[in-house]
């Protein structure tokens, strides 16, 4: 299953003070052989000035692991100015939803209100609709809702 970790978040995962939920997500990339933290474009930029998560990501590229999958920055930018340019989306994210699209990541880690609205729109994210890991409103433990989407294994599409 692929997965996006919006930035405002991060520190949730890969931060030194992790939540809960953020524990048992890092958890589950670390564990399930079909787990993916899924990156490229601004996105990787921005998770990139983050050191837990360069750190993490560089281990895991030095390792072999099949942890991280990176998408071609090129591809990404070209989409998201397609969506920017459309006006489409709600939220100032759509390099996120254009990240989505290429990969078929359809799990969201995030608390940015307007990206889950852009997510959840069935004429951006599709084939299966988009799903939300959030720590909204101080929900920091991790959750049966929590649990049943890192179960699923039907959030990751193959893209051309």
């Amino acid at each position: 299953m692929c997965a996006i970790v919006d930035a405002n978040v991060v520190s949730e995962v890969f931060g030194t003070n992790p939540s809960e939920a953020g524990v048992e997500f890092f958890r589950w990339v670390e564990s399930n052989p079909n787990g993916r933290v899924v990156v490229g474009g601004k996105l990787l930029e921005e998770l990139d000035r983050v050191s837990g998560f360069r750190q993490w990501a560089r281990e895991v590229t030095l390792s072999g692991r099949r942890s991280i999958r990176k998408i071609d920055n090129d591809r990404v930018n070209k989409r998201e100015n397609h969506l920017r340019e459309s006006s489409v989306c709600s939220s100032n994210d759509p390099h996120i939803i254009a990240l989505a699209q290429l990969s078929g990541a359809r799990l969201l880690y995030s608390n940015d209100k307007k990206l889950q609205q852009d997510f959840n729109n069935k004429d951006l994210i599709s084939n299966p609709r988009g799903k939300i890991y959030s720590t909204n409103e101080g929900r920091t433990a991790f959750s049966p809702a929590h649990r049943r989407m890192l179960a699923r294994r039907d959030l990751c599409q193959a893209r051309p």
